[in-house]
């Protein structure tokens, strides 16, 4: 009896499992030298979306932002991981430093980046959190970025 106890439970337990499928932001076009906003899970086509010339995503992201009322030791930050594409579909990770502070954009960084035989400067403005800054999730961090 405890076997099909054990079975009917754990069949139970499989079948309740959910796949997350919450769908990708829709892509954006941007175009060199010009600023462009990323959420987590989308990306950018740049400069067109037809024939990209490279393709970033934003893979994953962690970040970290202080409780309202409490004194943290550490900065509020988001450090995005990206998957550069070109156009021959070599892809590169590439996982972005921590920038502190949530609403300067005193940090800038840039990295180079080699693909389709060029160097690609890409940097990494600001992030940000649209609406109330205490409830921010993956979901809703506005990355901000450039490629020269």
């Amino acid at each position: 009896m405890s076997k099909h106890f054990l079975f009917a439970a754990l069949s139970l337990s499989l079948f309740a499992c959910k796949k997350n499928d919450a769908e990708s932001p829709a892509a954006v076009a941007a175009g060199f030298s010009q600023d462009f906003a990323l959420l987590y899970r989308q990306q950018a086509s740049l400069p067109q979306p037809a024939q990209p010339e490279l393709t970033i995503t934003v893979t994953d992201l962690q970040f970290s932002i202080c409780p309202r009322n409490a004194n943290c030791f550490m900065a509020d930050y988001a450090r995005p991981t990206l998957r550069i594409t070109d156009a021959q579909g070599g892809t590169q990770q590439l996982t972005m430093p921590v920038i502190l502070g949530s609403r300067s954009a005193d940090w800038i960084d840039t990295t180079s980046v080699r693909a389709n035989g060029r160097r690609y400067v890409l940097t990494y403005l600001k992030w940000q959190v649209p609406g109330d800054y205490h409830a921010a999730t993956k979901e809703n961090i506005k990355l901000t970025f450039r490629v020269d």
